[in-house]
This record gives structure tokens, sequence and C-alpha cells, in this order.
């Protein structure tokens, strides 16, 4: 039954598809037969008014039969055999003149039936020799042939650039990503560098803290190792990676350190790319925190909101109480802004840009009365595709 269902709301969805489809292959058909007609009518009044054949009446009937029958033989023929394929020249003259001949003797039929004239093929028309009448025909058939076959060069040059463009941007994609990886990479050492150190001065002068840490470094490592096995990562594979790494922190700086976390449930299954967060969660630590004797405060929050435009964004938030850093400086990005705040910014920046463009923002402000409130608005749809959100407080980037 689900299967049915499936398959009907398939078939419903591919319907909008297939009549634009068919909409414009009729649009298309009626622009070249229009072409034609208007072609045909401008080598009647040609031959009219040199005074070939007779009225002007069996001179339109005349182009139009003759110019349509070719038409249908030459463009016929090639679609039928080379579709939109570029056709080969020898080819292509064997088609024109097959199509010349055939179309000839059948537009001269169809134009003497419809006229009243009795069928005489080979005979004078309308009081002119029949070379002249194969002339103006050739002529006319070399000028539409031309157009033909410029038209099907054009569509193999068309079809080519196609393929190259998408080919190119297969080739930017995988760019894309081994960028991301490697920016993603630079995190994990700067992190565990620091653990380790920590690690290696308890197991001499406290054992027991030690295996704690090394409980909240394995949760931490299984989390990253799940993380950077995919392009996205739910929100709430998120927030436990950034509760097992605030967690080790905490064993660091015992009670100079708390944290809380808030999540609504209509949160979690969002997805983000993986470890953006942890850069504002090391910061508030290391800039928030460490200073103080007294230690501070870091939440992190998140929550799903519409934009005034209609699109869903999600918004991550990390704040802190502590001593704070000066935010203009970190916003101004570049070199500067790297040596003292590290390569997380840096990075958050540099992944934002190249998966969401301008439809993601991370903006940093100073909290109340101090600390750092650092909150990040994404897209609720895939990397690339959301709407473009704005900020909400301080300057973003």
């Amino acid at each position: 039954m689900t299967s049915t269902m499936k398959s009907s709301q398939s078939a419903q969805a591919a319907q909008p598809g297939r009549v634009i489809e068919t909409r414009g292959l009729w649009l298309r058909f009626a622009r070249e037969l229009a072409g034609v007609l208007l072609f045909n009518t401008a080598i009647a009044l040609a031959l009219w008014f040199i005074g070939f054949g007779g009225s002007f009446v069996q001179n339109l009937a005349f182009a139009q039969c003759i110019g349509i029958a070719i038409t249908v033989f030459i463009d016929g023929g090639r679609r039928l055999i080379w579709r939109d394929a570029r056709p080969s020249m020898a080819g292509f003259l064997l088609l024109v003149a097959f199509g010349c001949a055939a179309g000839l003797a059948l537009g001269i039929a169809t134009g003497t039936i419809l006229l009243g004239l009795p069928i005489t093929m080979w005979r004078p028309v309308n009081g002119h020799s029949m070379p002249i009448v194969l002339l103006i025909a050739l002529i006319a058939t070399a000028i539409g042939s031309y157009h033909g076959w410029s038209r099907a060069r054009i569509a193999q040059l068309s079809e080519e650039t196609a393929h190259q463009a998408l080919r190119e941007a297969a080739a930017d994609r995988q760019l894309v990503y081994a960028k991301l990886q490697t920016l993603q990479a630079q995190l994990e050492p700067h992190f565990l560098f620091n653990v380790l150190a920590n690690l290696d001065s308890l197991i001499a002068s406290d054992p027991a803290r030690a295996r704690v840490l090394l409980g909240h470094l394995n949760r931490f490592l299984r989390a990253s190792l799940a993380a950077t096995r995919s392009e996205t990562t739910p929100l709430a594979d998120e927030f436990a990676l950034l509760e097992a790494l605030l967690a080790i922190q905490q064993v660091r700086f015992g009670e100079r350190l708390r944290y809380t976390f808030d999540l609504p449930d209509e949160c979690r299954a969002v997805r983000l790319p993986p470890m953006l967060v942890q850069p504002l969660v090391e910061n508030a630590v290391k800039h928030g925190v460490e200073p103080l004797s007294g230690g501070a405060s870091v939440s992190v929050s998140a929550w799903c909101e519409r934009t005034t435009s209609g699109e869903d964004q999600i918004v991550v938030r990390v704040t802190d109480d502590g001593a704070g850093f000066p935010v203009a400086r970190a916003n101004t990005g570049g070199d500067a802004a790297e040596r003292t705040f590290g390569i997380g910014l840096t990075n958050i920046r540099e992944r934002l840009r190249v998966l969401y463009g301008d439809d993601a923002r991370l903006t940093l402000a100073e909290g109340v009365p101090r600390g750092v409130v650092a909150t990040l608005r994404l897209p609720v749809a895939s990397p690339g595709q959301g709407a473009e959100a704005g900020s909400a407080n301080g300057r973003g980037f």
C-alpha cells in the first residue's frame, strides 16, 4: 500500500515536469513553423515581384507547399537519423539532395491539386521551364539547409558546453569538500595536544582525575569520529560532542567552569556541518573562563525560527560571562585576528562561505555585563540551498 502511494506521488510530482517539457517542444515547433511560413511567403513575394508564374496566390501556394515539403524531408530526416547530434557533412548533403527532389515533387503535386491545376510534374510550371523552378527551389533549399546545419551545430555546442559545465561543477564540489575536510582537520590537533598535555600531568599527580579525563576523551573521540564520516550531522550529535568537550575542560578547571545546554526536541534532528560550533565553545573557555580566577559560565543553546521572508533557519548561540575579548577586532578577520584568536573563527568563516555563501552568518557581540555572545544562523535547508539569513547582534561575517 505504501509503495503504491509513493509511486502515485512520484508520478504526480513528475507530471508538471512532463507538461512543461511538452509545452516547450510545442513552442519550439510553433516558432520553427512560423519561420518556415515567413520564409516561404518572402519567396512568393519575390517571385511575384519579378513576374515569375501567375498571381501572387499561385506563387504563395507553390512556395508554401514546396517549402514545407522540403523542410519536412530535410529537418525531419535530420532529427530522425541524427536527433540532436551534429550530422556528418556527406550524410547531410545526401539528405539535402533527397529532400530537395522529394520535397519539390511533393510540393508541386500538392500545389497543383490545391489550385485545381492538372498534375504535370515534368511540364512547365505556370509557363516557366522546370530548370528555373528547380534552380529557385535549390537556392531556397540551400538557405534553409544552412539554417538547419547551423542549428544542429549550435545544439551540439550547447550540449558540449552543458556537459563541460557539469564536469566543472563536479570537480568544484570535490575541491570544496576536500578543502572543508582540511579545515576541519586543523581543529582536532589543536584540541588534542592540549588534552594530552593535561592528561600527562594528571597521570602522575591525580590518577583518579586522569581516568575521568580519559573517559571523557574517549567519548569525545567517538563522537568526533562519527561526525567526520558525514558531510552533515544532527544537532543532537553536535551537542553531545560539545558536552564531552566541556566535560574534558571541566576536569582541568574544576568548579571554575560551569556550563549548561538547551536544545529543544524539534531542533534535535536538524543537520549542520560537523564540528562547526566547537571553535566557539573553545574560545568561550580560553578567553572567558581561563583568564578569571573565579571562572565563568558557558551556555550553549539552539532554537528554530522563521525569517521575515518565510525561510526556516536554525540558530545556535554560545554565551559566556567571562573576561571576553575585543569583539570588533575578532570581526575584522585577517591574519591579525587569527594570531589573536586562533584558527577557529577563521575556519568557521571559511566553512560558512564555502557551504552557504551569503545564506549563513556568524555574529559576535559583547555580553552584558561582560563576556561574549556568539550566534550562528544557518538555513535549515541543505548547504548551498538556504535562504539569506541576517544577524541579530553585532557585526556578522
